[in-house]
């Protein structure tokens, strides 16, 4: 490997925003991770490039958290191994898709929008509602206790 990973650790989401800022503006890395624990919470971000440039960006995320006592950990690793990749799903072969599954985890590009629904007009919507003559309406289910059979 010829990249170093840096991550950091952070309470409140917009903490970790303001923070990601900071440690791109500082340094040549590449953000590649977010993952998000507790509602959001705890945030670890996570960053990618050359070595001094990881540092430089993780003590700027540190000092940046630092400045709001937010910091929760900091971590840089040169050199990682390749089973910790597909850890972060930053492995290209198992590289996963956005979906609602793993939503506190984001890594790469957001797929594309969905097509938008359909808008109904208010007579659609009443034709839509109201039963026609084959159709009965439903009769409501009893609620409370079984009847007792005797």
């Amino acid at each position: 490997m010829d990249f170093s990973l840096g991550l950091v650790e952070v309470s409140a989401l917009g903490n970790a925003i303001k923070m990601l800022d900071d440690m791109l503006k500082v340094a040549d890395v590449e953000f590649v991770a977010t993952e998000r624990k507790l509602g959001g919470r705890l945030v670890t971000i996570v960053v990618k490039g050359e070595l001094t440039a990881v540092q430089a960006s993780v003590d700027a995320g540190i000092a940046s958290a630092k400045s709001n006592d937010s910091l929760k950990a900091s971590q840089v690793i040169a050199r990682p191994h390749e089973e910790i990749l597909k850890f972060l799903h930053l492995d290209e072969e198992n590289e996963k898709k956005a979906t609602s599954e793993f939503a506190g985890t984001h890594v790469g590009p957001v797929a594309a929008k969905a097509a938008p629904k359909k808008v109904q007009t208010v007579a659609e919507e009443a034709a839509d509602a109201e039963p026609t003559a084959q159709e009965a309406p439903a009769k409501p289910k009893r609620r409370g206790r079984p009847k007792r059979s005797e």
